[in-house]
């Protein structure tokens, strides 16, 4: 079984890093803590503290240099920016690589003994997400051997008054059967779940991962004009979206409107007496990553209150 300590990072990739900046430090409040510029390894990035999330970080990675994988990678979406992957720490590189090869996931990217890059999803069904993992006891990964701490910025204006990042949200063609992949692969705990058919145009799942605070979901779509269906036809079983806990329900949409950006999709509800709401940013807004926001009254809530499936 592959073994995943913690994920340490999201990664995005992206042509134009200092609007990203801009976005990420100005609405997001997301603090810069490093940077680089490695033209060897064909790119440029910065490290930036989520609030709330201690010891996982958001980066942000342009290309540097000529050609590149990241270069290419950008020229195959078209020059839009991204989701590139996620990042982890595993206790045992060489065990991971020999758990890779054995299910057939093929490494894409590497550094012999320092790190590898490879989809964790079946390979049967395209490449999915990418994930890069790392053995203990060495933090770059990112061309960022060189990385300088820096002063973080502060925020000049309202920010969402994020709290940490919640879940990464994955699109398959069959939750179950990635659930069950999931948890033979890397020991994924499926947590909550909606019925079958609770909601008109999908059904989702949500798993822990061993040692890290951050979830995985997984959507399936249902009916015939599922959104989830779409996004499939056109990415294949990539990363749908990533979501953010939010302190202040209206300090956060009022962020939103004074930076212009808008939001669509908002829902809310109550549950064990208890309001909760999400909305989400499109990835236009969003420096190329659909983002859902959430606002609970109490933890726990908003998805996983009475969804916990019963012991086998």
């Amino acid at each position: 079984m592959l073994k995943i300590y913690r994920i340490d990072h999201v990664a995005v990739a992206t042509p134009d890093l200092d609007k990203q900046l801009a976005l990420l430090e100005g609405l997001f409040g997301f603090r810069r803590t490093h940077e680089w510029d490695n033209p060897a390894a064909g790119v440029r990035g910065v490290r930036l503290a989520v609030p709330g999330a201690a010891g996982q970080s958001w980066v942000v990675l342009t290309p540097s240099g000529e050609g590149g994988a990241l270069q290419t990678w950008l020229d195959e979406k078209g020059g839009r920016p991204g989701l590139h992957h996620v990042g982890a720490e595993v206790p045992d590189l060489d065990a991971a690589v020999a758990e890779l090869d054995k299910r057939g996931l093929k490494i894409t990217d590497s550094v012999p003994g320092r790190w590898v890059e490879a989809s964790l999803s079946p390979p049967e069904h395209g490449p999915g997400v990418l994930w890069r993992l790392r053995g203990p006891g060495n933090l770059a990964m990112l061309g960022d051997d060189d990385a300088k701490a820096v002063k973080p910025v502060d925020a000049d204006g309202p920010t969402l008054g994020i709290r940490g990042i919640d879940h990464i949200c994955q699109a398959f063609h069959d939750r179950d059967a990635l659930s069950r992949w999931y948890a033979d692969l890397a020991g994924f705990v499926e947590v909550w779940r909606t019925a079958d058919d609770e909601i008109p145009d999908m059904a989702d799942l949500v798993l822990n991962i061993p040692g890290s605070t951050i979830c995985w979901e997984v959507i399936t779509g249902r009916g015939e004009d599922s959104f989830v269906d779409k996004f499939l036809a056109r990415n294949g079983p990539a990363a749908h979206h990533v979501t953010f806990e939010v302190a202040d329900w209206e300090a956060a949409l009022a962020a939103c409107r004074a930076h212009d950006i808008p939001t669509f999709d908002d829902e809310e509800g109550v549950k064990d007496g208890a309001a909760w709401k999400h909305t989400f940013i499109h990835p236009k807004h969003a420096g190329g990553v659909l983002v859902q926001l959430f606002w609970e009254e109490q933890p726990g809530v908003w998805v996983r209150s009475d969804k916990i499936p019963p012991a086998n």
